[in-house]
């Protein structure tokens, strides 16, 4: 299935030309990826005023065992629903423990 044609003033049809060192394209490149994003978007949303927050890392040894352990049960179910079996009920278990760790690491590094 093809993406939806864009309404004319959602189109980006304008350009800008932007010439940078060397150091400067580094530096660019080094915070888009530290913000998880493209270089163009980066530009885009710090030229726009758009808030761009750095991605950090959870580093917390157990909750990423437990991300790791949620990761594991969602393989399981998606293996065993291409099966043909129901599963339903523990895709939304599943769904409401990976909140709960998320948030935690999220208030681990600084996050809402």
């Amino acid at each position: 299935m093809a993406r939806p044609t864009k309404a004319e003033n959602e189109k980006r049809t304008e350009r800008y030309n932007l010439r940078l060192t060397l150091a400067e394209r580094e530096w660019l490149a080094s915070q888009a990826r530290a913000a998880g994003l493209s270089e163009i978007d980066y530009v885009r949303r710090r030229i726009l005023g758009q808030t761009v927050a750095s991605r950090q890392m959870v580093t917390d040894p157990a909750l990423i065992a437990e991300l790791n352990a949620i990761g594991h049960n969602v393989n399981q179910l998606a293996r065993a629903t291409h099966t043909g079996r129901q599963f339903q009920q523990y895709w939304r278990e599943i769904g409401d423990e990976l909140r709960r760790v998320l948030a935690r690491a999220l208030e681990g590094v600084g996050g809402p």
